[in-house]
């Protein structure tokens, strides 16, 4: 009698810690987007790993019986996530774009491949973008920012930056607060211009197209912050 008490107080111990095991992980459609057509249909499912995190990837495209396309390396934090379906690359059949909030890893496209299929395509980073096409400097009050299309001066003194130095040769782009989205079938990309900790100045705007093999910045212009 003794001995069976025992089991039953460690499996009735034992059995709350395995429910919670069970529903750690929680199945959600993340985004989605819904046309009258069924089978244009897109979802964006993932594992709600807490309230802040989602990993574990699956794009459906199509109701019913849709193709499933699973991606367990992608990860999402709290702030949300985008879809578009638009044709980027002018060939008739629309693509399926992605935006997490991932600093890492934040943009993906699924590329139609003009039959019933699609495949993911390669984006260039907007960091490697402006690196290669984009040259700043700083020199006392001027900013220049030169890209292949233009060059903008721009004198940072109405900023009113205390913190910056007149001396001060520092201008950087913040790579962890780019926003992609997509405008008139093309993939953009607002990439914030910083002289200092909190001090911007503007934004560059990368738009993207199609190269054959992937998706690269031709075009960056400037746009300057206007101070509140």
């Amino acid at each position: 009698m003794k001995r069976r008490f025992i089991v039953l107080i460690t499996i009735c111990t034992a059995f709350p810690l395995f429910q919670k095991d069970v529903h750690a992980v929680d199945r959600v459609v993340v985004n989605s987007i819904q046309t009258d057509r069924w089978y244009e249909n897109v979802y964006l499912m993932a594992d709600r790993i807490n309230w802040m995190t989602f990993r574990n990837f699956t794009v459906q495209i199509g109701d019913r019986d849709g193709s499933l396309f699973h991606f367990p390396t992608w990860e999402s934090g709290k702030y949300d996530t985008y879809l578009f379906r638009e044709d980027l690359n002018n060939d008739k059949f629309k693509d399926i774009i992605i935006v997490l909030d991932s600093y890492q890893d934040p943009i993906h496209v699924l590329q139609h491949d003009g039959s019933s299929d699609y495949k993911e395509v390669t984006v260039e980073p907007a960091a490697v973008a402006v690196k290669r096409l984009v040259k700043m400097e700083k020199k006392g009050d001027i900013v220049t920012i030169a890209t292949k299309q233009k060059v903008y001066n721009i004198n940072v003194k109405p900023f009113h930056y205390t913190t910056v130095k007149p001396s001060s040769t520092d201008v950087s782009i913040d790579g962890d607060q780019v926003d992609y989205s997509v405008e008139e079938n093309k993939i953009v990309a607002d990439v914030p211009v910083f002289i200092t900790i909190g001090g911007l100045i503007g934004d560059l705007k990368l738009s993207y197209d199609w190269t054959g093999n992937g998706y690269e910045v031709t075009s960056v212009s400037f746009k300057r912050y206007i101070p509140k």
